[in-house]
């Protein structure tokens, strides 16, 4: 067994902050590294459905019986286990993770809970987070992920002085850049994975380009932050550009 605990990672955080777009990038990142996982989505838009050949994708219900799902994957073999969780529900997440004792069955089989939270420029967000912060303290870890399409400053999230008692909580934080609108339209109208863009080459290539330095500028600041990469339960080695079909210099222009 790893001398690591394995992961349970929830996507959480308020609506339209781009929490599945950040899964959807995790899971081609795990990909890359061979790592043994399965994905629940817990929200009901199936924003995951283009991942569907890539990972095991299943729909649950924290709130309607869903745990015993869970706990028996926690005895099984998987790596980390993805949860996509519905935006504007902390409250009732907070009371199901106490209502079943969430930490404890986690600590029994080797597992660690770790929280994903994509932000944009509200306030909201930044009080979302403090109050999971507030809720759980050290039993869980975080990764507040900036997403850039929404704001570059993120001077709500400085002001308050959330982003210091992150720190305090053994926390991170990482930058999702912004993707060209077009490109993001044109992936989501043909329901593609990231990593299956560069070779579709009906997409202009200009597209292409922009969709892959968009990826692989999140998974190098996952993978160059040695918080987020233990937290996820990541390797060490660089980015497999095969997995992605592509040569690493084919958008050098």
């Amino acid at each position: 067994m790893s001398a690591y605990p394995r992961r349970l990672i929830m996507t959480i955080g308020d609506s339209r902050v781009g929490k599945s777009t950040v899964l959807r990038l995790l899971i081609d990142l795990f990909c890359t590294q061979e790592k043994q996982i399965k994905v629940y989505d817990h929200d009901t838009r199936f924003k995951l459905a283009a991942y569907s050949e890539i990972a095991p994708i299943k729909s649950i219900d924290f709130f309607r019986g869903g745990t015993d799902i869970m706990v028996d994957e926690f005895n099984g073999n998987c790596d980390a286990l993805v949860v996509d969780m519905p935006g504007q529900y902390l409250d009732k997440v907070i009371q199901y993770i106490h209502k079943v004792h969430l930490f404890k069955l986690l600590n029994d089989c080797g597992w660690r809970l770790t929280f994903l939270h994509p932000i944009s420029h509200r306030l909201d967000c930044v009080e979302y987070l403090e109050q999971l912060l507030d809720a759980f303290e050290g039993l869980a870890d975080y990764i507040v992920v900036k997403n850039q399409y929404f704001d570059k400053q993120f001077s709500q999230y400085h002001r308050s002085g959330v982003d210091q008692k992150l720190i305090t909580l053994n926390g991170t934080d990482a930058i999702l850049k912004e993707l060209n609108k077009y490109s993001y339209e044109t992936i989501e109208s043909l329901c593609l994975p990231y990593s299956a863009v560069s070779k579709r080459l009906e997409i202009y290539s200009v597209y292409r380009a922009y969709t892959y330095r968009w990826a692989k500028s999140f998974h190098n600041s996952i993978i160059n932050n040695p918080i987020a990469k233990n937290y996820l339960g990541l390797v060490e080695p660089a980015l497999n550009n095969e997995y992605l079909g592509i040569e690493e210099d084919e958008y050098n222009f």
